[in-house]
């Protein structure tokens, strides 16, 4: 059990405070000239983010308080990141990024199905509410929601093409199928039970997403038996709706 009491549905997820894979948080921020950085200090901010993150919460969270609690200047926070919400999002990538890697072996769907079920439970935990708070934030401040994209969605988005790319070359998948559009259906469920929070996000629901989308998917379906045009008019009408429930969300934050 780690610093937000998190466990997954199978096991305890381990925090690794050194932000994950190799190059994935390292490069969010380019390196300039001076004294090479030190990793010791950097895993003292990403602790200390964290902690402070669960006692006072995102909008509360300063540079100062991170920098103190960590035992170091403000400067070596700024230096790895230049905002608050680029060391917020470091520290959630370093906290999840190793558990919320797809599987390697099996069929590329079922891959993607057992990233979903690892999803759920750590998006539900105080971490979750990190997420939610910086997309809360994002919608008045883009540079915030730009961020989160960059460090958080896309990597794990070049991720998923790969394997989705991959699995439409065996014939496991539709080749006719946008792997964003594909993914837009099977995660957009998830974020708006996550930012809505008016119904369970819980294993049960990540099944029945999966059990609705994945036919549509396979590479015998032709999506003629659907009441939309095609799965990317599917996608459009999520993502309006998405769209409409977060604005509803800015509002009254």
């Amino acid at each position: 059990m780690n610093v937000y009491g998190l466990r997954s549905a199978k096991a305890t997820i381990h925090i690794d405070y050194s932000l994950g894979h190799p190059g994935e948080i390292a490069n969010a921020v380019p390196r300039g000239p001076g004294r090479p950085r030190s990793e010791k200090a950097r895993k003292a901010v990403i602790r200390s983010t964290l902690a402070l993150l669960k006692r006072v919460g995102f909008n509360e969270l300063t540079i100062e308080s991170v920098a103190a609690r960590a035992g170091v200047g403000k400067a070596t926070v700024y230096r790895w990141w230049p905002n608050k919400a680029e060391l917020v999002i470091a520290c959630f990538v370093s906290a999840v990024g190793e558990e919320l890697r797809f599987p390697s072996a099996g069929p590329v769907l079922n891959s993607i199905h057992e990233q979903m079920k690892r999803w759920a439970p750590i998006f539900r935990s105080p971490l979750g509410q990190i997420v939610v708070t910086v997309i809360g934030a994002g919608q008045s401040e883009p540079e915030i929601l730009e961020a989160f994209r960059a460090h958080w969605v896309e990597p794990r988005r070049i991720e998923a093409r790969r394997l989705l790319r991959q699995a439409m070359k065996k014939g496991e998948i539709r080749a006719d199928l946008d792997p964003d559009t594909v993914l837009d259906l099977l995660y957009g469920p998830l974020y708006l039970r996550l930012l809505l929070k008016h119904a369970p996000l819980d294993e049960d629901f990540v099944n029945t997403v999966f059990e609705v989308v994945s036919p549509v998917l396979s590479a015998s379906s032709t999506g003629r038996q659907l009441p939309f045009q095609s799965v990317t008019e599917l996608a459009d009408l999520a993502k309006q709706s998405s769209a409409a429930h977060v604005g509803t969300l800015a509002k009254i934050r």
